[in-house]
Parts: structure tokens; C-alpha cells; sequence
């Protein structure tokens, strides 16, 4: 009896170690698979909806020069920009850590130790929230379109790099727009 509980439990536990651990390539397969919003697959009209916004405005330099002061008063560092290519990209560091998630992990450790395994605990640490924006004059109009979007690359206790999603979150990129057209007003008329 005492071999059978063993053997689940070192069943259970192998099971969840796969399914928790991702291997560099299935961080490449989650970047180019499709959005997915509450489970189910988010379209791509209604992706672009989220991350597109048009300005009246002609000065792409202008616009560029309005969500660089956006995403740094957003706490983002600019690391790279080309106003010629219509381009700016940034990111922040922030805690990734969750208490739920170390607790089952600490947990998993304690089982494995009782069957006479070892468990390598993995969670979440740290997250680099990375942003992208790429603007694009229309041709026959006075508007630039502008193209955002926010992903999130999680690293683990181990220093790997073992997630990478797009964020979906309607009030980030809300709040992004928001903020940016308010800049671009200010930075229009040198407010």
C-alpha cells in the first residue's frame, strides 16, 4: 500500500513539473501562437482594436516625442527609438512573485522529500514588461496611426526565462491612449 501511495505521489509530482517547466522553445511557441483572452482566441480584428489608435496630426516626430514622455511618466525606460522608422520601444522591471504560487511549490518539495524524491521548486520572480510602438502616416489623410503593444517575459527563481505573453488587459492600453493624447495635445501646442 505504502509503495502504491509512493508511486502516485511521484506520478503527481512528475506530472506537474512537466506541465509547469517550459523549455526554450515552448516560450517561442507561445509568442507566435494566437492571443488567447479567457480562454478562448482573441481575433485579430479585435486585437488590433485594442492596440491601434489614429491621431489628427501630421508630425510623426511629434506624436513620437508625445508617447516617449507617456511611457517614461509610466515608469518605462526607452531603450530604443528611431523616429525616421517610426519606432520606440521600452521596458520596466517589476516583482513577479506570488505567495500562492511559492506555497504549492514548497508544498510539491515536501511530498517528494516524504516519497524519497527530490523536487526542484520553480516560480515566478521577476518580469520584464516590454513595450512596443510603431507609428504609420495614412496615406491621403491628415492622421498617423499608432500600433501598441504590451508583453511580459517571466523569469524564474532559477534565473530562466520560462514565460512570455502578450497582455490583453482593455485598461492598459486604455490608459495608454488616454495618457498619449493628452501628451500629443501638450506637445502640439507647447503646453
Amino acid at each position: 500500500m505504502k509503495t502504491i501511495s509512493r508511486q502516485i505521489t511521484l506520478f503527481a509530482m512528475a506530472a506537474f513539473t512537466l506541465v509547469a517547466c517550459a523549455t526554450p522553445n515552448d516560450v517561442a511557441m507561445e509568442v507566435s501562437a494566437p492571443p488567447q483572452l479567457d480562454g478562448e482566441q482573441k481575433s485579430t480584428v479585435s486585437l488590433r482594436a485594442l492596440q491601434v489608435r489614429r491621431f489628427d496630426t501630421l508630425n510623426e516626430l511629434s506624436l513620437l516625442q508625445a508617447a516617449t514622455q507617456t511611457l517614461q511618466d509610466l515608469g518605462f525606460t526607452i531603450t530604443e527609438s528611431s523616429a525616421d522608422a517610426g519606432v520606440l520601444a521600452g521596458s520596466k522591471q517589476r516583482d513577479a512573485e506570488e505567495a500562492g504560487q511559492v506555497a504549492g511549490q514548497v508544498f510539491l518539495t515536501v511530498l517528494a522529500a516524504l516519497a524519497g524524491s527530490y523536487h526542484q521548486p520553480t516560480w515566478d520572480k521577476e518580469q520584464k514588461i516590454v513595450v512596443t510602438l510603431v507609428t504609420t502616416p495614412i496615406k491621403n489623410s491628415k492622421q498617423i496611426e499608432a500600433r501598441v503593444s504590451f508583453d511580459r517575459r517571466l523569469t524564474n527563481n532559477q534565473g530562466q526565462l520560462w514565460r512570455t505573453e502578450l497582455i490583453l488587459d482593455a485598461p492598459i492600453y486604455q490608459e495608454f491612449f488616454e495618457k498619449l493624447s493628452k501628451s500629443a495635445f501638450l506637445e502640439a501646442h507647447k503646453l
